[in-house]
């Protein structure tokens, strides 16, 4: 299939099955009460979880197979998946590559910080104390895989709503090369699901980046779902005020950041769940 098509059947099935939830959705009550607080700091009415996509193993077949698909077109050496959502995809990928292309594969995946971070920028503080912080990680490497002199590593993820976590990624790879003297090319990253159409500028513009450890360059993104192309998939799938609360909060996030307007959203959701 092409990616149009992977992308309609995928954010179909993704909806279905619980991956991508509303407020109308939500498997939380948590959620269904309050909506969702992104790393940003924005308010959401819909939320894109596939930390338990393994309880849908066709589903996750069938977004293993297009993200292959995707990957078979480039030359790419290693697949690097971030954890914890990249970590089962790389290794459907590569089972997929092969099944599908006869292409084996090298994966790996970055094990998280010492301590959690938010940005790239507290990333490298906490790297430059990590030898400190690090005794209990074994050869103290937060990249699991053999690295190769002159090796193309893509960094794999579920999705992006901005780019800090594929940053942040990229810099382990990079670093870790750096102290093993290998040099290597880990600009290209691959993902199921773009939150924010903004992302492709936003890649190619960290070529500019001001700090030099954080080793800039113009990233190229590939992923199967465009969520704001996609969405009019979900419009028969979706009650008419929840498919119409997330498409204008797709085109203009900041009007859903009044507490009373999310209050008032929170009360329609809720109100319609109960009578259906």
């Amino acid at each position: 299939m092409n990616r149009q098509q992977w992308s309609r059947d995928l954010i179909i099935d993704l909806y279905k099955e619980g991956y991508l939830q509303t407020l109308w959705n939500a498997a939380e009550k948590k959620n269904k009460a309050e909506g969702w607080w992104l790393k940003s700091g924005i308010w959401s009415p819909w939320f894109f979880n596939m930390r338990h996509v393994g309880s849908s193993p066709k589903l996750f077949y069938d977004l293993c197979s297009a993200m292959a698909d995707m990957v078979a077109q480039h030359d790419v050496s290693l697949l690097i998946g971030i954890e914890m959502a990249g970590i089962p995809l790389v290794g459907g990928i590569a089972v997929a590559m092969y099944a599908q292309n006869k292409r084996p594969q090298a994966i790996g995946f970055t094990r998280p910080l010492p301590k959690k971070a938010r940005t790239s920028i507290e990333a490298l503080q906490l790297l430059q104390d990590y030898d400190e912080l690090a005794g209990s990680y074994g050869q103290k490497s937060l990249v699991e895989a053999r690295l190769c002199q002159n090796a193309t590593v893509g960094i794999v993820d579920d999705m992006a709503t901005d780019l800090e976590s594929k940053i942040m990624a990229r810099l382990l790879v990079l670093r870790e090369a750096q102290l093993q003297g290998i040099n290597l090319q880990c600009n290209k990253v691959f993902y199921i699901l773009n939150r924010n159409k903004h992302n492709r500028q936003k890649a190619l513009d960290f070529a500019n980046e001001k700090d030099p450890q954080l080793y800039p360059a113009a990233l190229e993104l590939n992923y199967i779902i465009e969520f704001d192309d996609a969405l009019p998939f979900l419009r028969p799938c979706m009650k008419p005020e929840e498919y119409e609360a997330v498409a204008a909060f797709q085109e203009n996030r900041e009007q859903f950041q009044d507490e009373q307007t999310q209050k008032d959203l929170i009360k329609l959701a809720n109100s319609q769940e109960a009578e259906a």
